[in-house]
């Protein structure tokens, strides 16, 4: 992989700008001896060629003790370093004690670097270049740090939000032992801060100022990351006055978000950086490599919940709560407890949903990035051939390729609406703007999914025994396609609506439920509707005609009276004086009802009982009341079970939100990431997911 950054549209650029070198092309080239790990060298020093090189003054050195550091390459026994891989300089000093920082005896100066340790990974390298004169290491030192300095791209100053509590609880050590010196061979201002409690980063995002800083740093799990990621789109909205609200455009953020993974579940950090090494992305942050991607905003009830890059319903919330139970007492292997036991549970539970959904237009081939370096592995391996005419990864994602599309999906295109419909009964819905890598799924959950195209993959597997849902779950472990399967639906999408289904009736009496009461509910609700139609027709006419033209609900109640009272008299109109008594104490009664302000107090029929001191009630009362009351408890802890059994939360990147009906919406390119993608030469090793399930 070349060395490039993307751009807005998430193309390829080259990193290092032509004209940045032209600055130091009057610069002399600085050559002089020095001593590396016990050997002597001539050291080379170019800026306009942006080069560091050594060559050995001693033909028995064949080999280097030490790696090829970054993009160095070895000609002749000459190893050249090109300065855009080199984050930091320092003078080497030799201090006594009581001596501070800066002070002390020169020994050299000090080169931080890095070497690639494999396919995505690499590790901070330490270069010593030992030699005595203070004024022949200032001279290597300003070059080198007036070179790295001004370089594009690459942050001066830090904010960071560290979860102590992530993963193995070992961040704080981790951060002082091998993270913060790394930090201060480059000369980095950092901010460090430790998150108290889930709403911590939310409010230190309002108080502080973003220009500050040149990047803000995550370092936790994916729920840290998605808070922090929030908080800055949250606060970038804010501060370029937009209105949050359905089909908004949110504002870019200026500054790249660096995630240092040190959490048990890290999707975000392994689509982008292909795995989750600490080292690796404190190197992508140092040296200032970030690539677009594309974020989701969840919205509930018209109200924005948080912004996400992966989200599932069903089986995937499921595990999560199995995985958060088992976190501390198996914590090596909690995600392979929790998937086991929500897979062998007595019975998988589906869930009644509706998804409304705009579907998006594919690319083609030529049209997109032919390299693919969006973070789709599967891209990777795919040669690109000057005849194709296929559309990009058109064969997953057509629905048309798999059975029984015609139950569940909903073409809406004779209402000339974008919106299509899918209901059915799924075990897990998905969502992912990334491939949402992990332990369990090494290719990805969504395996096809790119970082920056401006889609969605909305992924549905419908309701299925459970021997082939867990060959579903055991092909997101290996290199086969989890979606070759005539239960499973992928669509790639812009805009997502998801409501739950629940039946209207129980299994159990609601004793809560008036039958009057509702229909007066009903009525006030269409003489409002009613009140809102004759203003807008009729503006000019008089109040007098609207009050006539629309009854109030209780009018309305008296004319229902009254015409039952004229249906009885005319049906018993030879009846005495005391049916005419009857009736009026029936009037009577049901008048005391309705209080002062007309409103009813209680309009179900009920049973006279005597209050006050001169009554007493009789055991027999006392126990069919405790009965009662026993049975209504009962009754509702039947409804609450039978909704646990018929829906589940929803993981927003492994965060449990007890929201059921919520809308989503991709943003192209929002927001940009430390990292570099997938190498093409990336090996993914196959995981053993549910080894003794059967």
């Amino acid at each position: 992989m070349g060395d490039f950054t993307y751009d807005e549209d998430g193309n390829p650029v080259p990193r290092l700008d032509e004209c940045y070198e032209d600055r130091f092309s009057d610069y002399v080239d600085v050559t002089n001896p020095f001593v590396i790990k016990g050997d002597g060298f001539d050291v080379t020093l170019s800026l306009s060629r942006g080069m560091l090189s050594w060559t050995s003054v001693s033909a028995k050195v064949k080999k280097s003790k030490i790696p090829l550091p970054g993009t160095a390459k070895l000609t002749k026994g000459t190893v050249d370093l090109p300065l855009k891989d080199v984050y930091g300089v320092q003078i080497k000093r030799k201090r006594t004690k009581g001596q501070p920082e800066g002070e002390g005896l020169c020994q050299g100066f000090i080169v931080y670097t890095y070497y690639s340790f494999g396919p995505n990974c690499w590790k901070d390298l330490v270069i010593d270049f030992d030699h005595p004169s203070e004024s022949l290491c200032n001279k290597y030192y300003d070059g080198i740090k007036e070179f790295i300095t001004d370089f594009p791209g690459r942050p001066h100053s830090l904010k960071i939000f560290m979860q102590t509590h992530a993963g193995n609880q070992n961040g704080r050590q981790l951060f002082i032992n091998k993270i913060l010196p790394m930090f201060k061979g480059a000369s980095m201002s950092v901010d460090f801060l430790e998150i108290q409690h889930s709403e911590h980063v939310k409010q230190e995002m309002i108080h502080i100022n973003i220009d500050d800083y040149d990047c803000i740093v995550a370092m936790g799990g994916d729920g840290t990351a998605s808070k922090v990621v929030s908080g800055l789109l949250t606060a970038t909205q804010n501060r370029n006055d937009v209105e949050v609200r359905q089909g908004f455009t949110p504002a870019k953020p200026q500054m790249p978000v660096g995630i240092i993974p040190t959490g048990s579940t890290n999707h975000i950090a392994r689509s982008v950086m292909g795995l989750a090494d600490p080292i690796t992305a404190v190197l992508y942050i140092l040296l200032g490599y970030n690539v677009p991607v594309d974020v989701c905003s969840v919205f509930s009830e018209d109200k924005l919940l948080q912004w996400n890059f992966a989200c599932q319903y069903g089986f995937g919330a499921n595990a999560l709560q199995y995985a958060n139970k088992y976190r501390r007492s198996l914590l090596p292997k909690s995600v392979d407890a929790a998937i086991y036991k929500a897979s062998t549970k007595k019975k998988l539970h589906p869930y009644d949903c509706d998804v409304e959904y705009i579907p998006a237009e594919r690319k083609r081939r030529e049209d997109s990035d032919r390299v693919c370096l969006q973070g789709c592995s599967v891209c990777w391996n795919e040669e690109v051939k000057e005849d194709e005419e296929e559309e990009c990864l058109v064969q997953p994602f057509n629905p048309l390729n798999n059975s029984n599309n015609s139950d569940t999906f909903v073409d809406l295109s004779k209402d000339e609406s974008p919106w299509k419909v899918c209901k059915g009964s799924f075990l897990q819905v998905g969502l992912f703007c990334i491939p949402a890598r992990c332990e369990f799924a090494p290719q990805g959950l969504s395996k096809f999914s790119h970082l920056n195209d401006g889609c969605m993959e909305l992924v549905l597997v419908k309701d299925i025994n459970r021997k082939d849902f867990i060959r579903f779950l055991k092909r997101n472990g290996n290199s086969k396609n989890q979606f070759d399967f005539p239960f499973v639906e992928v669509i790639r999408v812009k805009e997502v609506k998801f409501r739950p289904r629940i039946p209207m009736g129980w299994k159990h009496t609601d004793r809560k439920f008036h039958e009057i009461q509702y229909r007066m509910s009903k009525l006030e609700k269409q003489a409002s509707r009613g009140s809102q139609v004759l203003e807008l027709d009729d503006e000019d006419e008089d109040d007098r005609d609207n009050d006539s033209m629309v009854k109030s609900p209780l009018d309305e109640m008296s004319d229902f009276d009254s015409e039952d009272e004229d249906d009885d008299n005319s049906k018993d109109s030879k009846a005495g004086d005391s049916r005419k008594s009857s009736a009026d104490s029936n009037r009577s009664s049901q008048k005391q009802y309705i209080n002062n302000n007309n409103v009813i107090v209680n309009s179900a029929h009920q049973d006279r009982v005597l209050i006050g001191p001169q009554y007493r009630m009789t055991f027999a009362e006392q126990d069919r009341m405790k009965r009662k009351n026993k049975q209504i408890k009962k009754e509702e802890k039947a409804k609450a079970r039978e909704e646990r059994l018929l829906r589940t939360k929803w993981n927003l990147d492994n965060d449990l939100i007890n929201k059921h009906e919520l809308d989503f919406r991709v943003h192209h390119g929002l927001l940009s990431i430390c990292g570099r993608g997938i190498a093409p030469d990336s090996i993914f090793q196959d995981y053993g997911c549910l080894p003794i399930t059967r």
